[in-house]
Protein backbone atom coordinates (compact mmCIF):
# COMPACT_ATOMS: atom_id res chain seq x y z
CA UNK A 1 0.00 0.00 0.00
CA UNK A 2 1.30 3.39 -1.25
CA UNK A 3 1.92 5.67 1.42
CA UNK A 4 2.77 9.73 0.93
CA UNK A 5 4.71 12.31 2.77
CA UNK A 6 1.52 14.51 2.90
CA UNK A 7 -1.17 11.93 3.85
CA UNK A 8 -3.18 12.63 7.32
CA UNK A 9 -3.64 8.72 7.73
CA UNK A 10 -4.44 5.79 5.69
CA UNK A 11 -7.72 4.07 6.86
CA UNK A 12 -8.32 0.54 6.21
CA UNK A 13 -12.27 -0.50 5.65
CA UNK A 14 -13.13 -4.07 5.93
CA UNK A 15 -16.43 -4.80 4.63
CA UNK A 16 -17.95 -2.81 1.58
CA UNK A 17 -21.86 -2.73 2.80
CA UNK A 18 -23.87 0.26 3.65
CA UNK A 19 -21.42 1.03 7.08
CA UNK A 20 -17.91 0.73 4.85
CA UNK A 21 -19.31 2.58 1.33
CA UNK A 22 -20.48 5.62 3.53
CA UNK A 23 -17.89 5.54 5.81
CA UNK A 24 -15.83 6.16 2.38
CA UNK A 25 -18.20 8.62 0.74
CA UNK A 26 -18.00 10.46 4.20
CA UNK A 27 -14.17 10.29 3.95
CA UNK A 28 -13.47 11.34 0.39
CA UNK A 29 -15.66 14.36 1.08
CA UNK A 30 -14.71 15.88 4.70
CA UNK A 31 -10.96 15.52 3.65
CA UNK A 32 -11.28 17.46 0.67
CA UNK A 33 -13.47 20.46 2.38
CA UNK A 34 -11.10 20.09 5.03
CA UNK A 35 -7.68 20.25 2.49
CA UNK A 36 -6.07 16.41 3.63
CA UNK A 37 -5.47 13.85 2.29
CA UNK A 38 -6.86 10.46 3.97
CA UNK A 39 -5.76 7.15 2.03
CA UNK A 40 -9.11 5.20 2.28
CA UNK A 41 -8.43 1.46 1.12
CA UNK A 42 -11.82 -0.51 0.79
CA UNK A 43 -11.82 -4.75 1.59
CA UNK A 44 -14.51 -6.80 0.38
CA UNK A 45 -14.47 -10.44 1.01
CA UNK A 46 -16.56 -11.06 -2.31
CA UNK A 47 -15.59 -10.78 -5.89
CA UNK A 48 -17.79 -8.11 -6.46
CA UNK A 49 -19.60 -5.62 -4.57
CA UNK A 50 -23.20 -6.97 -4.03
CA UNK A 51 -26.16 -6.59 -1.42
CA UNK A 52 -27.97 -9.29 0.60
CA UNK A 53 -31.34 -8.62 2.17
CA UNK A 54 -34.41 -6.59 1.39
CA UNK A 55 -34.68 -2.60 1.15
CA UNK A 56 -33.52 -0.29 3.57
CA UNK A 57 -35.80 2.58 5.39
CA UNK A 58 -33.81 5.88 5.74
CA UNK A 59 -35.06 8.09 8.38
CA UNK A 60 -34.81 11.64 8.90
CA UNK A 61 -31.18 11.89 10.77
CA UNK A 62 -29.56 9.65 8.13
CA UNK A 63 -31.15 11.53 5.31
CA UNK A 64 -30.52 14.62 6.48
CA UNK A 65 -26.23 13.60 6.28
CA UNK A 66 -26.79 11.79 3.38
CA UNK A 67 -28.56 15.22 1.27
CA UNK A 68 -24.58 16.39 2.18
CA UNK A 69 -23.36 14.01 -0.22
CA UNK A 70 -25.14 15.67 -3.17
CA UNK A 71 -27.01 12.19 -3.01
CA UNK A 72 -30.78 13.85 -3.40
CA UNK A 73 -31.20 14.65 -7.51
CA UNK A 74 -30.05 10.98 -8.08
CA UNK A 75 -32.93 9.64 -5.95
CA UNK A 76 -35.16 11.84 -7.59
CA UNK A 77 -33.86 10.82 -11.19
CA UNK A 78 -34.13 7.10 -10.03
CA UNK A 79 -37.90 7.12 -9.22
CA UNK A 80 -37.88 7.84 -5.57
CA UNK A 81 -39.62 10.13 -3.58
CA UNK A 82 -37.86 11.76 -1.00
CA UNK A 83 -38.57 11.83 2.76
CA UNK A 84 -41.16 15.30 3.80
CA UNK A 85 -41.11 17.08 7.49
CA UNK A 86 -44.39 15.78 9.33
CA UNK A 87 -46.67 13.25 9.83
CA UNK A 88 -46.77 9.82 7.74
CA UNK A 89 -48.54 6.76 7.85
CA UNK A 90 -46.92 3.83 8.43
CA UNK A 91 -47.91 -0.04 7.94
CA UNK A 92 -51.46 -1.20 9.74
CA UNK A 93 -51.44 -3.45 12.64
CA UNK A 94 -53.58 -6.34 12.26
CA UNK A 95 -54.49 -9.05 14.33
CA UNK A 96 -54.37 -12.42 12.31
CA UNK A 97 -53.44 -15.64 14.00
CA UNK A 98 -56.62 -17.35 13.11
CA UNK A 99 -58.57 -19.38 10.54
CA UNK A 100 -61.50 -16.62 10.42
CA UNK A 101 -61.29 -13.31 9.41
CA UNK A 102 -58.91 -10.87 10.89
CA UNK A 103 -58.91 -7.36 12.25
CA UNK A 104 -56.74 -4.33 12.08
CA UNK A 105 -56.12 -2.19 15.63
CA UNK A 106 -53.67 0.23 14.82
CA UNK A 107 -53.20 2.60 11.87
CA UNK A 108 -49.23 3.31 12.35
CA UNK A 109 -48.85 7.26 12.15
CA UNK A 110 -45.03 7.89 12.31
CA UNK A 111 -43.70 11.07 12.82
CA UNK A 112 -41.70 11.35 9.47
CA UNK A 113 -41.45 9.31 6.73
CA UNK A 114 -38.62 7.08 5.83
CA UNK A 115 -36.91 6.96 2.17
CA UNK A 116 -36.95 3.43 1.34
CA UNK A 117 -34.78 2.28 -0.98
CA UNK A 118 -33.58 -1.43 -2.16
CA UNK A 119 -30.40 -2.05 -0.88
CA UNK A 120 -28.51 -2.30 -4.44
CA UNK A 121 -29.08 0.93 -5.47
CA UNK A 122 -28.12 2.77 -1.94
CA UNK A 123 -24.90 0.99 -1.95
CA UNK A 124 -24.78 2.48 -5.70
CA UNK A 125 -25.31 6.03 -4.62
CA UNK A 126 -22.43 6.04 -1.89
CA UNK A 127 -20.24 4.45 -4.85
CA UNK A 128 -20.71 7.20 -6.83
CA UNK A 129 -19.25 9.44 -4.08
CA UNK A 130 -15.77 7.80 -3.74
CA UNK A 131 -12.78 10.18 -4.39
CA UNK A 132 -10.10 9.16 -5.91
CA UNK A 133 -8.09 8.44 -2.84
CA UNK A 134 -10.85 5.55 -1.97
CA UNK A 135 -9.86 2.41 -3.91
CA UNK A 136 -12.10 -0.59 -3.30
CA UNK A 137 -10.31 -4.32 -3.46
CA UNK A 138 -12.13 -7.03 -3.81
CA UNK A 139 -12.15 -10.81 -3.17
CA UNK A 140 -9.87 -9.78 0.13
CA UNK A 141 -11.47 -11.47 3.16
CA UNK A 142 -10.04 -10.88 6.01
CA UNK A 143 -8.39 -13.44 8.36
CA UNK A 144 -7.11 -11.35 11.10
CA UNK A 145 -4.80 -8.48 12.10
CA UNK A 146 -1.55 -7.49 13.98
CA UNK A 147 -0.32 -4.63 15.21
CA UNK A 148 3.00 -3.20 16.01
CA UNK A 149 5.08 -0.07 16.67
CA UNK A 150 1.47 1.33 15.68
CA UNK A 151 1.38 -0.19 12.29
CA UNK A 152 -1.59 -2.41 11.54
CA UNK A 153 -0.93 -5.15 9.64
CA UNK A 154 -3.89 -6.90 7.58
CA UNK A 155 -4.22 -10.79 6.78
CA UNK A 156 -6.56 -11.97 4.10
CA UNK A 157 -6.84 -15.89 3.16
CA UNK A 158 -5.46 -15.05 -0.01
CA UNK A 159 -2.17 -15.07 1.77
CA UNK A 160 -1.74 -11.35 1.23
CA UNK A 161 -1.17 -8.62 3.34
CA UNK A 162 -1.54 -4.68 3.98
CA UNK A 163 -0.84 -2.04 6.25
CA UNK A 164 -2.74 0.98 7.56
CA UNK A 165 -2.78 3.49 10.67
CA UNK A 166 -6.37 2.24 11.59
CA UNK A 167 -8.71 -0.42 10.87
CA UNK A 168 -12.88 0.27 10.40
CA UNK A 169 -14.52 -2.77 10.86
CA UNK A 170 -17.70 -2.53 8.92
CA UNK A 171 -17.85 -6.17 8.43
CA UNK A 172 -21.44 -7.22 9.13
CA UNK A 173 -22.53 -9.14 11.97
CA UNK A 174 -19.88 -12.01 11.80
CA UNK A 175 -17.15 -9.52 11.59
CA UNK A 176 -13.79 -11.13 11.49
CA UNK A 177 -12.94 -7.63 12.92
CA UNK A 178 -14.69 -8.08 16.00
CA UNK A 179 -13.67 -11.45 16.40
CA UNK A 180 -10.14 -10.44 16.17
CA UNK A 181 -10.79 -7.37 18.78
CA UNK A 182 -12.33 -9.17 21.44
CA UNK A 183 -9.88 -12.21 21.57
CA UNK A 184 -7.35 -9.87 21.86
CA UNK A 185 -9.08 -8.04 24.65
CA UNK A 186 -9.92 -11.62 26.22
CA UNK A 187 -6.32 -12.47 26.09
CA UNK A 188 -5.29 -9.67 27.80
CA UNK A 189 -7.86 -7.69 29.65
CA UNK A 190 -10.96 -10.22 31.21
CA UNK A 191 -11.93 -13.84 29.63
CA UNK A 192 -15.79 -11.70 29.48
CA UNK A 193 -15.10 -9.93 27.05
CA UNK A 194 -14.88 -13.75 24.76
CA UNK A 195 -18.59 -13.47 24.65
CA UNK A 196 -19.02 -10.55 22.02
CA UNK A 197 -16.50 -12.60 19.65
CA UNK A 198 -19.04 -14.39 17.78
CA UNK A 199 -23.21 -13.21 17.31
CA UNK A 200 -26.34 -14.47 19.44
CA UNK A 201 -29.38 -15.97 17.57
CA UNK A 202 -32.02 -14.71 18.70
CA UNK A 203 -34.19 -17.62 18.62
CA UNK A 204 -36.39 -16.10 15.06
CA UNK A 205 -36.43 -16.61 11.13
CA UNK A 206 -37.20 -14.65 8.81
CA UNK A 207 -38.72 -16.20 5.72
CA UNK A 208 -38.15 -13.05 3.04
CA UNK A 209 -39.76 -13.45 -0.68
CA UNK A 210 -42.20 -11.80 -2.49
CA UNK A 211 -44.69 -11.85 -5.51
CA UNK A 212 -46.05 -9.58 -8.79
CA UNK A 213 -48.47 -7.44 -7.85
CA UNK A 214 -50.39 -7.42 -11.06
CA UNK A 215 -51.50 -11.24 -10.71
CA UNK A 216 -52.59 -10.34 -7.38
CA UNK A 217 -54.79 -7.88 -8.13
CA UNK A 218 -56.58 -9.82 -10.94
CA UNK A 219 -57.51 -12.91 -8.72
CA UNK A 220 -58.31 -10.58 -5.89
CA UNK A 221 -58.87 -6.62 -6.77
CA UNK A 222 -60.12 -5.52 -3.51
CA UNK A 223 -57.06 -7.50 -1.46
CA UNK A 224 -56.39 -5.07 1.26
CA UNK A 225 -52.35 -5.91 1.05
CA UNK A 226 -52.39 -3.61 -2.52
CA UNK A 227 -52.71 -0.28 -0.87
CA UNK A 228 -50.56 -0.13 2.60
CA UNK A 229 -47.92 -1.96 4.33
CA UNK A 230 -49.20 -4.17 6.96
CA UNK A 231 -47.76 -6.30 9.80
CA UNK A 232 -50.08 -9.77 10.31
CA UNK A 233 -49.31 -10.09 14.11
CA UNK A 234 -50.10 -13.59 16.35
CA UNK A 235 -48.02 -15.44 19.04
CA UNK A 236 -44.87 -16.25 18.32
CA UNK A 237 -45.24 -14.85 14.72
CA UNK A 238 -45.48 -11.73 12.33
CA UNK A 239 -45.35 -10.95 8.81
CA UNK A 240 -44.54 -7.55 6.71
CA UNK A 241 -45.81 -7.14 3.51
CA UNK A 242 -45.21 -4.04 1.92
CA UNK A 243 -45.82 -2.78 -2.01
CA UNK A 244 -43.08 -2.00 -3.64
CA UNK A 245 -43.84 -0.49 -6.82
CA UNK A 246 -44.96 -3.75 -9.40
CA UNK A 247 -44.16 -6.01 -6.44
CA UNK A 248 -45.36 -6.96 -2.85
CA UNK A 249 -42.49 -7.19 -0.67
CA UNK A 250 -43.25 -10.61 2.28
CA UNK A 251 -41.38 -11.42 5.36
CA UNK A 252 -42.36 -13.57 7.95
CA UNK A 253 -40.95 -14.32 10.99
CA UNK A 254 -41.41 -17.11 13.65
CA UNK A 255 -39.72 -17.22 17.17
CA UNK A 256 -38.78 -19.71 19.70
CA UNK A 257 -38.03 -17.12 22.62
CA UNK A 258 -36.59 -20.26 24.46
CA UNK A 259 -33.87 -20.95 22.24
CA UNK A 260 -32.79 -17.08 22.36
CA UNK A 261 -28.72 -17.39 23.21
CA UNK A 262 -28.44 -21.22 21.64
CA UNK A 263 -26.10 -22.47 18.41
CA UNK A 264 -28.10 -22.40 15.02
CA UNK A 265 -26.48 -25.65 13.71
CA UNK A 266 -27.93 -25.24 9.76
CA UNK A 267 -27.10 -22.97 7.24
CA UNK A 268 -27.59 -19.09 8.39
CA UNK A 269 -29.33 -18.37 4.73
CA UNK A 270 -30.89 -20.80 2.89
CA UNK A 271 -33.45 -21.35 -0.33
CA UNK A 272 -36.65 -23.11 1.09
CA UNK A 273 -39.59 -23.80 -1.24
CA UNK A 274 -43.22 -21.55 -0.95
CA UNK A 275 -45.32 -24.74 1.15
CA UNK A 276 -43.14 -24.75 3.66
CA UNK A 277 -43.87 -21.11 4.64
CA UNK A 278 -47.37 -21.29 3.78
CA UNK A 279 -47.24 -24.63 6.42
CA UNK A 280 -46.29 -22.21 9.55
CA UNK A 281 -49.00 -19.59 8.81
CA UNK A 282 -52.03 -22.80 8.03
CA UNK A 283 -53.85 -21.96 10.65
CA UNK A 284 -53.99 -17.78 9.90
CA UNK A 285 -56.50 -15.54 8.48
CA UNK A 286 -56.95 -16.60 4.48
CA UNK A 287 -56.45 -13.21 3.36
CA UNK A 288 -52.62 -13.98 4.71
CA UNK A 289 -52.56 -17.54 3.53
CA UNK A 290 -53.34 -16.62 -0.29
CA UNK A 291 -50.38 -14.17 -0.25
CA UNK A 292 -47.94 -16.89 1.28
CA UNK A 293 -49.47 -19.00 -1.43
CA UNK A 294 -47.79 -16.73 -4.29
CA UNK A 295 -44.61 -16.03 -2.62
CA UNK A 296 -41.65 -16.67 -5.48
CA UNK A 297 -38.25 -17.93 -4.15
CA UNK A 298 -38.67 -17.72 -0.58
CA UNK A 299 -35.64 -17.97 1.19
CA UNK A 300 -34.87 -18.53 5.60
CA UNK A 301 -32.43 -16.57 7.05
CA UNK A 302 -31.61 -17.05 11.05
CA UNK A 303 -31.17 -13.64 12.90
CA UNK A 304 -28.55 -12.84 14.52
CA UNK A 305 -27.34 -9.25 16.87
CA UNK A 306 -24.70 -7.95 18.56
CA UNK A 307 -24.33 -8.65 22.30
CA UNK A 308 -24.38 -4.75 23.66
CA UNK A 309 -20.36 -4.10 23.49
CA UNK A 310 -18.60 -2.55 26.26
CA UNK A 311 -16.61 -0.23 23.84
CA UNK A 312 -16.61 0.59 19.21
CA UNK A 313 -13.04 0.62 19.86
CA UNK A 314 -9.61 -0.62 20.76
CA UNK A 315 -6.39 1.38 19.67
CA UNK A 316 -6.63 2.16 16.40
CA UNK A 317 -9.33 -0.66 15.80
CA UNK A 318 -12.66 0.64 15.48
CA UNK A 319 -16.47 -0.75 14.70
CA UNK A 320 -19.51 0.62 12.77
CA UNK A 321 -22.75 -0.76 11.26
CA UNK A 322 -23.54 -4.14 11.99
CA UNK A 323 -20.07 -5.16 13.29
CA UNK A 324 -20.44 -2.82 16.57
CA UNK A 325 -24.36 -3.38 17.02
CA UNK A 326 -26.33 -5.45 14.06
CA UNK A 327 -29.39 -5.51 15.52
CA UNK A 328 -33.28 -7.16 14.91
CA UNK A 329 -34.85 -5.96 11.88
CA UNK A 330 -37.99 -5.09 13.41
CA UNK A 331 -37.87 -1.24 13.30
CA UNK A 332 -36.13 -0.64 10.45
CA UNK A 333 -32.80 1.60 11.55
CA UNK A 334 -30.34 -0.98 11.54
CA UNK A 335 -28.85 0.36 7.78
CA UNK A 336 -29.21 4.30 9.13
CA UNK A 337 -27.21 3.97 11.96
CA UNK A 338 -24.77 2.62 10.60
CA UNK A 339 -24.72 5.41 7.99
CA UNK A 340 -24.74 7.55 11.22
CA UNK A 341 -21.88 5.70 12.51
CA UNK A 342 -20.14 6.28 9.43
CA UNK A 343 -20.71 9.96 9.51
CA UNK A 344 -19.63 10.97 12.88
CA UNK A 345 -16.25 8.85 12.80
CA UNK A 346 -15.08 10.25 9.12
CA UNK A 347 -16.46 13.84 10.95
CA UNK A 348 -13.65 12.60 13.61
CA UNK A 349 -11.11 11.48 11.70
CA UNK A 350 -10.63 14.38 9.20
CA UNK A 351 -11.10 16.87 12.31
CA UNK A 352 -7.89 19.18 12.73
CA UNK A 353 -6.87 17.78 16.15
CA UNK A 354 -6.84 14.73 14.69
CA UNK A 355 -3.60 12.94 14.26
CA UNK A 356 -1.79 9.68 14.68
CA UNK A 357 -0.64 10.08 18.07
CA UNK A 358 -4.18 11.46 18.94
CA UNK A 359 -6.32 8.72 17.12
CA UNK A 360 -6.77 6.59 20.28
CA UNK A 361 -8.64 9.57 22.50
CA UNK A 362 -10.53 10.40 19.08
CA UNK A 363 -12.16 6.82 18.28
CA UNK A 364 -12.76 7.13 22.32
CA UNK A 365 -15.12 9.50 21.15
CA UNK A 366 -16.31 8.07 18.38
CA UNK A 367 -17.63 5.11 21.11
CA UNK A 368 -18.96 7.67 23.42
CA UNK A 369 -20.86 9.18 21.02
CA UNK A 370 -22.28 6.54 18.89
CA UNK A 371 -22.39 3.65 21.16
CA UNK A 372 -25.66 4.59 23.28
CA UNK A 373 -27.83 5.74 20.34
CA UNK A 374 -27.07 3.08 18.54
CA UNK A 375 -27.41 0.56 21.07
CA UNK A 376 -30.63 2.07 22.33
CA UNK A 377 -31.99 1.56 18.52
CA UNK A 378 -31.01 -2.36 19.16
CA UNK A 379 -32.84 -2.48 22.18
CA UNK A 380 -36.21 -0.42 20.47
CA UNK A 381 -35.91 -2.87 18.05
CA UNK A 382 -35.90 -6.13 20.02
CA UNK A 383 -38.87 -4.70 22.63
CA UNK A 384 -41.12 -3.95 18.98
CA UNK A 385 -40.14 -7.63 17.61
CA UNK A 386 -41.66 -9.10 21.57
CA UNK A 387 -45.06 -6.72 21.40
CA UNK A 388 -45.47 -7.82 17.05
CA UNK A 389 -45.28 -11.17 18.12
CA UNK A 390 -47.73 -11.25 21.78
CA UNK A 391 -44.40 -11.62 23.98
CA UNK A 392 -43.98 -7.87 25.49
CA UNK A 393 -43.74 -8.35 29.30
CA UNK A 394 -46.15 -5.31 29.23
CA UNK A 395 -49.19 -6.26 27.72
CA UNK A 396 -51.68 -9.48 28.74
CA UNK A 397 -51.71 -11.76 25.42
CA UNK A 398 -52.84 -15.03 27.10
CA UNK A 399 -54.61 -15.50 30.55
CA UNK A 400 -56.87 -16.98 32.33
CA UNK A 401 -58.99 -13.52 31.10
CA UNK A 402 -57.72 -13.88 27.56
CA UNK A 403 -58.61 -17.60 26.71
CA UNK A 404 -58.60 -16.90 23.17
CA UNK A 405 -55.89 -14.45 22.70
CA UNK A 406 -55.66 -10.87 23.56
CA UNK A 407 -58.60 -8.54 23.77
CA UNK A 408 -58.90 -5.71 20.97
CA UNK A 409 -58.59 -2.95 23.48
CA UNK A 410 -55.09 -4.76 25.12
CA UNK A 411 -54.31 -4.56 21.26
CA UNK A 412 -54.98 -1.08 20.92
CA UNK A 413 -53.44 -0.12 23.58
CA UNK A 414 -50.21 -2.14 22.70
CA UNK A 415 -50.71 0.09 19.03
CA UNK A 416 -50.16 3.01 20.56
CA UNK A 417 -47.48 2.07 22.62
CA UNK A 418 -46.01 1.07 19.59
CA UNK A 419 -46.64 4.67 17.92
CA UNK A 420 -44.31 6.05 21.13
CA UNK A 421 -41.53 4.36 20.14
CA UNK A 422 -40.93 5.88 16.96
CA UNK A 423 -40.67 8.95 17.88
CA UNK A 424 -37.01 9.18 18.79
CA UNK A 425 -36.65 8.73 14.86
CA UNK A 426 -37.77 12.51 14.86
CA UNK A 427 -36.29 14.08 17.67
CA UNK A 428 -32.73 15.80 17.88
CA UNK A 429 -30.43 15.86 14.79
CA UNK A 430 -27.17 13.71 14.15
CA UNK A 431 -25.29 17.19 13.62
CA UNK A 432 -26.08 17.79 17.37
CA UNK A 433 -24.00 14.92 18.48
CA UNK A 434 -20.84 16.40 15.88
CA UNK A 435 -21.04 19.59 17.87
CA UNK A 436 -20.70 17.51 21.14
CA UNK A 437 -18.03 15.50 19.30
CA UNK A 438 -15.89 18.71 18.61
CA UNK A 439 -16.32 19.66 21.77
CA UNK A 440 -14.38 16.51 23.06
CA UNK A 441 -11.55 16.43 20.23
CA UNK A 442 -10.35 20.07 21.25
CA UNK A 443 -9.48 18.63 24.87
CA UNK A 444 -7.77 15.68 23.70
Amino acid sequence: MAQFDDTKLTVAVVGCGIGGLALGAFLSKFSVDNDIRILIEIYESKPEVSSLGSGVAIWKHSWEILQELGVEEDVVKRGFKVPKDGEAHGPIFRQSDQPTEGYDFHNHVMPCGPLGLPRPVLLDLLRTKLSDNCKIHTSKRLTGYTTESGTITLYFDDKSTAQADIIIGADGIHSVTRMTMFKALGETESKDFEKYIQPMWTGTLAYRGGMAKAPLAEAFPDHIVLSNPRSWCGKNKHVVSHPLGPSIGLICYTSQLELEDTDFTEPLIADVSTQEVVDLFKEWEPKLVQLIKRMQSPSRWAIHVVRPLPSYVSGHIALIGDAAHGMTPHQGVGGGQAIEDAYILARILTYKTTTKSTLVAALKVYDEIRRPPSQYAAEVSRSNGMMYEYNHPDFVYNSPGHPDGPSREELEKMGQALGKTFLWLAQGHIRDDWIKAQEMLEKI
